[in-house]
């Protein structure tokens, strides 16, 4: 019998602890392999994602649905980073290295750099019978 028709005949009263350690496994998987968190919280993640998925085969009837769930929930998530690389490489944004933190940006700059100051990338007040425009930027990341 294929594994996954197995979904089907799983007892009612486990649906929510499956669903429940389906989601905090995939949540924390994608927690520990981006760098979204410090090097300690990868690790919490990590060792939360490797909890989960163990309680994924106790939970499912066959167990090897779960172990089958879990391999297939990190090759997605292997296959969509791997394409959102390729993706990145291939139009040219995957060398711009910037961070969210400007005020560190700005103190690793030199002296002399030449930003232009807030004021000048106001937008300009729109003329009368003249269409309006964007406003300044609202991101947090410098965008030089």
């Amino acid at each position: 019998m294929n594994p996954f028709a197995a979904l089907d005949h799983q007892p009612a009263g486990l649906h929510f602890i499956q669903l429940l350690l389906v989601g905090v496994f995939l949540t924390s998987y994608l927690a520990a392999v981006t760098r979204l968190l410090e090097a300690d919280g990868r690790m919490r993640a990590a060792g939360v994602a490797l909890v989960a998925g163990v309680g994924m085969g106790f939970v499912f009837t066959p167990w090897t649905l779960g172990a089958l769930l879990a391999a297939g929930s990190v090759g997605a998530v292997g296959v969509f980073i791997g394409v959102s690389w390729l993706l990145s490489r291939a139009l040219g944004v995957h060398d711009q290295a910037t961070t969210l933190l400007p005020e560190i940006e700005m103190d690793d700059a030199p002296a002399t750099d030449a930003r232009p100051p807030l004021a000048s990338l106001q937008a300009a007040p729109a003329q009368p019978g003249e269409r309006g425009r964007f406003g300044p930027p609202t991101a947090p990341a410098p965008l030089g």
